[in-house]
């Protein structure tokens, strides 16, 4: 009878051992097949997308063949003026550089037409408040302005930079001259001191120069009207728009 339940506990082991065995089997196939799977999926979806290059900064055939390289479909969306970016390179592109999409989608780019230009108006002769608005019309941008005496009415342009005709950038920088009217001729102060007012007074209307109302001075024994003072003064810089003072005597 020992012997018997001997034999009876081996046989039990056995089996305990054989069906531990196909459990562990089993596992490791159903193991085997997810991960498999899994893998076959990674495999699947690494070979059908790819990431989209950077493009923007390179010209359009640059541009077109990283496209290819990377299994994208290439096409220029639009092209616009740029201040910065030369022409014909790539200023914007969809999708985003780095993104992760299918195989053959289209890579969708904007290219540059460089810097707009266009030929500088004619300003000369125009009055200053007409070349402002002639100015910010045209797209460019008011920089100086300097005066100057010239024969052209007062607030004419005589003088602009960038010249007229001249083919410039939009939004280039202007300067322009703008006249004064003319100069007043400038005249030396002559000595008029023991001149009769009267004879002074012609003198210097010769040259259309004016006169305020003379200064009378009380001076006995003195010629009357004759100068006893100006202002300004002997030798001094006079203009047509000055006003000379003189001090006349009075018996």
């Amino acid at each position: 009878m020992a012997v018997d339940g001997l034999c009876y506990t081996t046989r039990v082991r056995r089996s305990a051992l054989r069906l531990l065995r196909l459990i562990i089997y089993a596992g490791l196939f159903v193991g085997g097949v997810g991960l498999g799977g899994y893998l076959l999926i990674q495999i699947s979806f690494l070979g059908t997308n790819t990431a989209v290059p950077l493009v923007v900064g390179l010209t359009e055939d640059q541009a077109g063949w990283q496209a290819s390289r990377s299994h994208l479909q290439f096409a220029v969306r639009s092209e616009r003026y740029d201040l910065k970016a030369a022409k014909g390179t790539v200023i914007s592109q969809t999708p985003s550089a780095g993104m992760t999409v299918r195989r053959g989608m289209t890579l969708q780019v904007i290219v540059s037409k460089g810097i707009e230009s266009l030929t500088m108006p004619n300003l000369l002769g125009m009055r200053m408040d007409e070349a402002q608005l002639q100015i910010q019309q045209s797209g460019l941008r008011w920089l100086n302005t300097a005066y100057v005496h010239a024969p052209a009415a007062s607030t004419t342009i005589v003088a602009q930079e960038p010249p007229p005709g001249q083919t410039v950038p939009r939004d280039a920088d202007v300067s322009i001259l703008v006249s004064l009217g003319p100069a007043s001729p400038t005249f030396v102060m002559p000595y008029l001191v023991g001149l009769n007012a009267q004879s002074a007074k012609d003198r210097l209307q010769a040259y259309g120069i004016q006169f305020a109302t003379p200064q009378v001075v009380r001076t006995p024994g003195a010629q009357p009207d004759s100068v006893l003072g100006q202002n300004p003064g002997p030798g001094m810089p006079l203009h047509r728009t000055d006003l000379v003072q003189l001090t006349v005597s009075q018996p």
